[in-house]
């Protein structure tokens, strides 16, 4: 029986890198993955939407630069070419991951993985199954997408991202998205763009429900604009099929109302992956996914937990990535040097949507002073050049002491700039010091000169 040091349960953006982690110390690691290196994110979620939007963002911008007559001639998307593109980007990416850990001689096992008790894992493929002795467990599962028990939820025709994302080009004439969030939002974006007819049906009063009000008040205009229609306060009841496909029956304000579509696509949010992890009589705490400490550890001694598995989890790559290496860092005895309280969260939508650190309410509840400084970046020379929308950039901040709580960014590249703002709250910079600053002109990022001065 092979003896590990440390054997890790899924392979995605918690997994490989804690994996990589533990073996940097000389541990020796096997990484047990059911599927394809990478995780949902590289394979089924993050990267391939990123790749989508990347082209039909484009595709927008050349459409509204021949509408200026600063360009001529025929553009269209290849809808087989840009979903092969996709593949090839998650191929390129799922070899990296593969290489990363043959360079830190991790063990890739390929099998189903289950712990059957403290030290022991069964690792099950096509070919049979092992099992695998080793002092620590971390479990880096996942999570899978989740949908609305309702009547039709799993009629042919209605799917989830895993199966959209997952498979060949499908363009449908109408398509409904049942659920605002995040997932909902970009995937319109990249269907709209492609001349698919979008409904987005959201349960709550906005979309994005845990963002800024302002960005979700902003976001619905634009995406009304680019014609997709936008329903908020509407419960999903019942999926049908009738003979001009399927239908969507919602209620608004107690008023029924339904909604055509030939693909339905349910965007309503995802579950920890616990099927089958575990031996029944394991006595593994969970609730919404497993209960850990802020250690990371689990009830079951020698077993730790991160990622989409974990209650209350953030499901973030970048959060299970960072949690990943916290937990190695606590299993080797050590202080984990990552702010684990800040997050940046982003939206690949058009313009961007990013944000770290807290609201001017979540501020405000936590007893702070708390203010809003906000710049409007229509001013903005690469605004300007660019074409974009209702760019803005949002600094809370304490009144007292002036400084930085939290950041909103509505704007172009703001995933890319929102690793300022979170310097500036995990190193506790007043708005002085961060207004005192030279940004390079002209950039997106200047526009902080303006969010930054009181």
């Amino acid at each position: 029986m092979k003896q590990y040091d440390l054997i890790v349960i899924g392979g995605g953006p918690g997994g490989y890198p804690g994996a990589a982690a533990a073996a940097a110390k000389g541990w020796k690691v096997a990484l047990v993955e059911a599927r394809d290196l990478g995780g949902t994110c590289l394979n089924r979620g993050c990267i391939p939407t990123k790749t989508l939007l990347h082209t039909t963002e484009l595709y927008r911008d050349v459409q509204g630069e021949l509408a200026l007559g600063t360009m001529e001639g025929a553009v269209n998307v290849n809808p087989a070419a840009l979903f092969a593109q996709k593949v090839a980007v998650t191929e390129k990416l799922r070899a990296g991951v593969a290489d990363l850990m043959k360079r830190n001689k991790v063990d890739v096992l390929c099998g189903h993985g289950k712990v059957l008790a403290p030290g022991k894992v069964e690792v099950t493929s096509a070919e049979g199954s092992e099992v695998y002795e080793t002092e620590r467990i971390l479990l880096a599962a996942g999570s899978v997408p989740a949908r609305i028990p309702v009547p039709g939820s799993d009629l042919p025709g209605v799917i989830t991202s895993d199966e959209l994302l997952d498979g060949e080009a499908n363009v449908p004439a109408r398509l409904v998205i049942i659920g605002g969030g995040v997932i909902g939002v970009e995937i319109a974006s990249v269907y709209a763009a492609l001349g698919t007819e979008v409904t987005i049906l959201e349960m709550l009063p906005k979309i994005l429900p845990n963002m800024d009000k302002e960005i979700s008040q902003n976001l619905t205009q634009i995406l009304k604009k680019r014609g997709i229609a936008v329903k908020t306060g509407a419960a999903l009841k019942e999926i049908t099929r009738g003979e001009g496909g399927l239908i969507c029956h919602y209620m608004v304000k107690e008023k029924p109302e339904e909604v055509a579509a030939d693909l339905v696509l349910m965007a309503t949010g995802r579950r920890a992956n616990l099927a089958g992890l575990c031996a029944e009589d394991l006595g593994l705490e969970v609730n919404r996914g497993i209960v850990v400490n802020d250690r990371f550890e689990t009830n079951v001694p020698g077993i730790w937990a991160i990622g989409d598995a974990i209650s209350g989890s953030i499901q973030l790559a970048h959060a299970a990535t960072a949690q990943a290496q916290a937990a190695v860092a606590y299993m080797a005895g050590e202080t984990p040097k990552i702010h684990l309280d800040l997050v940046p969260a982003c939206i690949y939508t058009s313009p961007e949507i990013a944000a770290v650190g807290l609201t001017e309410e979540q501020a405000k509840e936590a007893g702070f002073a708390a203010k809003a400084k906000k710049a409007l970046l229509h001013g903005n020379a690469k605004t300007i050049i660019t074409h974009q929308e209702r760019s803005f950039i949002k600094v809370v901040y304490d009144e007292e002491t002036h400084v930085v709580l939290g950041a909103q960014l509505m704007a172009a590249r703001a995933s890319d700039m929102i690793d300022e703002y979170a310097v500036a709250i995990a190193q506790k910079l007043t708005m002085e010091q961060m207004a005192s600053l030279i940004r390079p002109h002209p950039t997106f990022c200047e526009a902080a000169d303006d969010a930054f001065t009181l």
